[in-house]
């Protein structure tokens, strides 16, 4: 008996087997990864093609990783002239499988998009799965030529591929690739997944490489009220403007130009006191970057201004930042440890002047973390943070000891959240608590001597959400994302979110769920993370299956997927 589930997608068909003879020639054996084999091993065996022609595609690369063991070396296999491969002496349990080639966009087992991710594959002893077809996605391509007010042209210029992804709730931009224009300023920006991109350009006059430390070389020469500053295509230095290029399929999209204009910039002066350097510690080394705050664009992108400060009395100088809202961030490592200082500023049209940054000790904090029931870590420490509120400072960080104590030397001022990393899956925090303030729910701020202590709970007790995902027609879904989205003021805390995708049957379980109300929601196409936008999740509120767990509890629900139109990724 053969049963077949097919996920068909921008072209992209995945057949996935159980139970049904092998296709292939019995003349022809693909090849397999050494592993001696046992009763009880599996083995998964399919053809790589490309998807025009379905032309077999030689030397694909075939990568499993174990979901249960991450530390298991992955197995990997390369496919033959015939686009065959066989993989043989697999462990049962949960995989990732993806297929990857030069030239063509890597494919995971089961995926529904090309900014989607595979569906879980559930192998049991002794299994053998045959027949998988990918059909790989050949890459895009957005090439053009970029030029100054003058129409000459920008060679070392830095040009980015960006697409939107949502990060913290919040649609942003990333970066998918970056790439130097040449002596004509010609850039060829290729690999690209077929979707929406949005191109920038950096360009510093004096530029003559690719490296991490270009400012420190020519940023001595950006002295001017007007400079270049990074654009958008078709022209703009306003991320929201910027005009979206959509990509098909194997498609290269030329003559991408724009113009590259100086922009009236202006300079962030000030002085770092850094109360923590002796003598024998002079103030060098502390990097001053400024960092737009509510950009629709990740910050990571979007740094201004980074220098070392060389001057003994601490002063700095950013050239080149445009008017808006920014954090400047000063920051001293000191024995692997690094302190900072931030301060918040608006740019207006003058230059900044005089702020005053201090590197300083901060509030040590002492706490204390117990279990209840058995003590279940996934490796070999757990290890607690304190994070701000906004995500983006990581104050703390402290291994627990054996006795369960652990201690934060110091932590900057300000509100944070605790996390904790290394407890299983089954696990989760139940409580923590500073002094008489609900850090779990309400987060905690650190106050010198205040005599607090940091006690944290965790239970070994988590809910398990299991059950199967089908489309409207009652087949399984497979590889779709399965949310269980806390209720309430709950859904400020992002570590309340529990997901888990599909398998090759359509069946999920999600583990360690904290006790509470919940909604499980299904999407048939959506994008990671979507599900904390609130905005995003207002249309499908009514679509929530109502979920409620208490602690160690087992529920099985099944949840059937919500249609959902994708624009982001074109048709070929």
């Amino acid at each position: 008996m053969r049963a077949d589930f097919l996920v068909v997608l921008l072209g992209v068909t995945v057949t996935v087997a159980t139970n049904s003879a092998s296709a292939q020639s019995s003349k022809n054996t693909p090849p397999v990864n050494a592993t001696a084999g046992k009763a009880d091993d599996c083995s998964v065996a399919g053809t790589v093609v490309k998807l025009a022609g379905s032309e077999p595609l030689r030397n694909a690369i075939v990568v499993m990783q174990s979901m249960d063991d991450r530390t298991r070396t992955a197995s990997t296999v390369h496919t033959d002239s015939g686009g065959r491969f066989l993989l043989k002496g697999i462990l049962p349990g949960q995989y990732r499988m993806r297929v990857m080639h030069t030239g063509f966009v890597s494919q995971e087992y089961a995926q529904r998009g090309v900014n989607a991710t595979g569906a879980i594959m559930t192998l049991t002893p002794g299994q053998e799965m045959k027949d998988l077809l990918f059909r790989l996605i050949p890459a895009a391509i957005i090439s053009g030529h970029l030029e100054n007010e003058d129409g000459d042209p920008l060679p070392w210029a830095h040009v980015s591929a960006l697409h939107e992804i949502y990060a913290g709730g919040k649609r942003t931009l990333s970066s998918e690739d970056t790439v130097p224009t040449n002596d004509r300023g010609e850039y060829r920006l290729f690999g690209l997944r077929p979707g929406r991109y949005f191109i920038s350009a950096a360009f510093h006059p004096g530029a003559s490489r690719v490296g991490d430390n270009e400012d420190d070389e020519f940023g001595e020469i950006e002295g001017d009220k007007e400079n270049y500053v990074r654009t958008y295509y078709p022209g703009t230095p306003d991320p929201a403007k910027a005009e979206a290029i959509t990509v098909r399929a194997g498609e290269e999209v030329p003559s991408m130009d724009f113009m590259l204009r100086p922009t009236a910039v202006y300079r962030v002066k000030g002085h770092v006191t850094n109360l923590l350097a002796t003598d024998s510690k002079r103030p060098r080394g502390i990097m001053v970057f400024a960092t737009p705050r509510n950009s629709a664009v990740l910050a990571s992108h979007m740094t201004f201004g980074q220098a070392n400060i060389a001057k003994s009395d601490g002063s700095f100088d950013l050239p080149g930042v445009l008017p808006g809202s920014y954090t400047v961030t000063a920051q001293w490592s000191d024995d692997g440890k690094a302190h900072t200082a931030r301060l918040n500023i608006e740019v207006g049209n003058a230059d900044v002047e005089g702020l005053q940054l201090t590197i300083a000790k901060g509030v040590p904090v002492v706490g204390h973390l117990r279990w209840e029931g058995k003590p279940s870590v996934f490796g070999d420490q757990l290890t607690v943070l304190a994070q701000s509120a906004d995500d983006t400072v990581r104050a703390g960080y402290a291994r627990v000891d054996a006795d369960g104590s652990f201690a934060w030397t110091e932590v900057a001022e300000g509100e944070f959240r605790v996390r904790v990393i290394g407890q299983s899956q089954d696990s989760f925090v139940k409580a923590a608590w500073y002094g008489s303030a609900d850090a779990l729910n309400d987060g905690f701020t650190p106050r010198a001597g205040s005599g607090a202590t940091l006690e944290i709970t965790l239970s070994s007790r988590g809910a398990h959400v299991q059950g199967s995902a089908s489309d409207a027609d009652g087949l399984p879904a497979v590889g779709v994302w399965v949310v269980l989205v806390p209720e309430g003021k709950r859904r400020e805390q992002r570590d309340l979110y529990k997901t888990a995708e599909t398998d090759q049957h359509g069946q999920f379980q999600i583990r360690g769920a904290a006790p509470g109300d919940y909604k499980l929601f299904s999407w048939d196409q959506v994008e990671q993370g979507a599900w904390e936008d609130s905005d995003f999740l207002k249309p499908f509120e009514g679509n929530g299956q109502k979920v409620t767990v208490e602690e160690g509890e087992t529920k099985s629900v099944n949840v059937t997927t919500i249609k959902t139109a994708s624009a982001e990724e074109p048709k070929p």
